[in-house]
């Protein structure tokens, strides 16, 4: 890590970091504020970096976790400018923790669906790059879409999202002894959890309940019930989101392959018997 006193070796840093998380914009370096400047459809915005680069001088021990949290937060402020029209063909489900929503001015405008473990689904446009924004009901309106017909365009692009996932999961030679881990969507991960084929094939593929979870935006973590090591499970969860570097919840859902249920509301099912912690 560049020492960081050198406030040049840092923003280029930080300049580094943002590029690559966020490849639909352009970050440049705006040496006289230290600041970085950020371009893109409908996105102009400056990001401060005197005080990350105080507070990492103060408490350098904690520097990864405190850029962790930068890189995070600036998401925020990368949404486009309210003006863009919306395009049903973009809108899609986001999985985020509750948490998350209570950061958000307009989070009581959004569509959205509770999914229990501390998670809800609304319904965001996917964006050129590695950019997303939960839409207004005003703005569907604008566009218009009611509520009913946002779900619907959300379902059926989710669906397509995530089209080759349920075959890769039937087709799946073994079961790993740890379970599966998913992470090829910087953003939209989660949305698995809202997609019915792709529950049902990891349902159909154990043979039974299937844990879930997503730690991190980017992750969803799933395990057979039935696995010796399904114990161990809750564990992983949270280890994974202490870590991750953008944290949705460490709960953890079941499913039988049709519903989705928080765990420790799960019920007896014929065929099948959660194990005694699960149950707990």
């Amino acid at each position: 890590m560049p020492d960081p006193a050198d406030r040049q070796a840092f923003a280029e840093r930080m300049r580094l970091q943002l590029q690559s998380r966020y490849r639909g914009v352009e970050v440049a370096i705006d040496g006289p504020a230290f600041a970085l400047r950020l371009h893109g459809a409908g996105v102009d915005v400056s990001l401060p970096l005197a005080p990350l680069h105080q507070a990492c001088c103060r408490e350098p021990e904690r520097s990864g976790s405190l850029i962790a949290d930068y890189v995070r937060l600036a998401e925020r402020q990368l949404s486009p400018r309210t003006g863009t029209e919306v395009h049903p063909s973009r809108l899609v489900w986001c999985v985020r923790g509750t948490r998350y929503l209570e950061g958000l001015n307009r989070a009581t405008e959004l569509v959205s669906r509770p999914l229990g473990a501390a998670m809800v689904a609304f319904v965001a446009e996917a964006l050129p790059g590695s950019l997303m924004r939960g839409v207004p009901a005003a703005d569907l309106a604008a566009a218009g879409l009611d509520e009913t017909s946002a779900r619907a365009h959300a379902d059926a692009n989710t669906t397509a999202r995530f089209s080759s996932l349920p075959e890769r999961i039937r087709a799946a030679a073994r079961i790993p002894a740890d379970g599966w881990r998913l992470g090829s969507d910087i953003l939209f991960q989660g949305s698995v959890l809202l997609v019915e084929d792709v529950l049902a094939a990891f349902a159909e593929r154990s043979g039974g309940d299937v844990l879930l979870a997503v730690p991190d935006r980017a992750e969803v973590l799933a395990l057979p019930a039935g696995l010796p090591t399904a114990d161990r499970f809750r564990m992983r969860v949270l280890r994974a989101w202490r870590e991750a570097p953008n944290p949705v919840s460490h709960g953890i859902l079941v499913t039988d392959g049709v519903s989705l249920v928080e765990l420790g509301r799960v019920t007896r099912r014929h065929g099948f018997e959660l194990l005694g912690w699960l149950r707990s």
